[in-house]
């Protein structure tokens, strides 16, 4: 199979549609990351995103709409609480949880009851979606496990030979997955993390928003219960006394002959001297939008990533839910 990469145009979604339509796949820009694109509609359809991704048919897909008042048409029970969700955080970098209507693909909800909804305010992603006329249900387009693609040479280096299209908006500007939500009695849960925040959602709805680990048999949310974001090297994350033991780990690794890198924040770069060292940013605003772009970039020049943690800026939970799913756990 050819993979395309074009340009965002009439004529790009014009085919876009005619191969989702098709039952075929098509990769998109969002904000946050890129998407792989299916009729959220047609069981087969979505089983063509498991198969490309290698993706456990156990993990749940968001469900993107490019119009919030498409949201009515596939799920049911939209309350008060979700309504001031979709007010102030649709369009945007927010997934919430709703029980699904009957039409939707239940491959798409991995057998369960629930579906997430998420708007997009990537005008690309809006315009694909609505070219389309169809619900898309769609997760990050990469190889399942990988670091998530934020530009479409991402998407093609995974995925390429087995989807037929990708459409190139360039670069996002997130970085990291949307924010995961589900509301209960009132009270807000985050299954995931991402650029919207506790506070930001307590300030909007001023109601209890609480951090929620998904654990249920069937999760509700995609990435709550596998392996996520793996470079291709080892990766350890420092949070305590982060200079010096970031110092000292890089030191051993390089007296045993390996080769590391370290991600860490402006403030300290200067600490590190002449090593091996890579800016993520001044706060984690600026990590998110990098790390996945540059664990890329290293994985097959370096041996480790040693990153830093950010304590600073509006990201940090979700910058540090990434980070520790790609280190695998290890942290200092």
């Amino acid at each position: 199979m050819k993979t395309l990469i074009l340009k965002p145009s009439k004529k790009t979604f014009n085919l876009a549609k005619k191969l989702i339509t098709n039952g075929e796949l098509v990769a998109f820009p969002t904000e946050t990351v890129y998407g792989l694109g299916a009729n959220a509609l047609c069981d087969e359809a979505v089983k063509k995103i498991f198969v490309a991704k290698g993706r456990p048919q156990d993990n749940p897909l968001i469900l993107h709409i490019g119009r919030k008042q498409d949201i009515k048409k596939y799920v049911k029970n939209i309350s008060k609480t979700h309504k001031l969700l979709i007010k102030h955080f649709m369009p945007g970098p927010i997934s919430i949880i709703f029980d699904k209507a009957e039409n939707l693909s239940n491959v798409a909800c991995a057998g369960g009851q629930t579906v997430a909804i998420r708007m997009p305010e990537n005008k690309v992603a809006q315009k694909f979606i609505n070219y389309c006329n169809l619900p898309i249900c769609a997760p990050s387009a990469n190889t399942s496990k990988r670091p998530s693609p934020t530009n479409a040479n991402h998407v093609y280096d995974d995925l390429n030979g087995k989807i037929k299209l990708i459409i190139d908006g360039g670069e996002t500007l997130v970085g990291i997955e949307s924010t995961v939500v589900k509301v209960e009695n009132n009270i807000i849960y985050i299954l995931r993390a991402g650029k919207i925040n506790k506070q930001m959602l307590e300030k909007a709805t001023k109601l209890t928003v609480v951090d929620k680990i998904d654990s249920d048999k069937i999760p509700q949310s995609p990435g709550t219960k596998y392996t996520h974001y793996k470079p291709l090297c080892d990766m350890i994350m420092v949070k305590s006394d982060i200079v010096n033991n970031t110092i000292k780990l890089y030191d051993n690794l390089v007296a045993s002959n390996k080769k590391p890198i370290i991600f860490c924040c402006a403030a300290n770069l200067e600490a590190y001297g002449n090593r091996n060292i890579k800016v993520l940013g001044k706060n984690s605003e600026d990590a998110s939008h990098n790390l996945f772009n540059y664990l890329r970039l290293a994985e097959n020049n370096f041996d480790c990533i040693i990153a830093e943690y950010f304590s600073n800026g509006d990201m940090v939970d979700g910058l540090f839910n990434r980070m520790i799913k790609a280190s695998s756990g290890k942290i200092v």
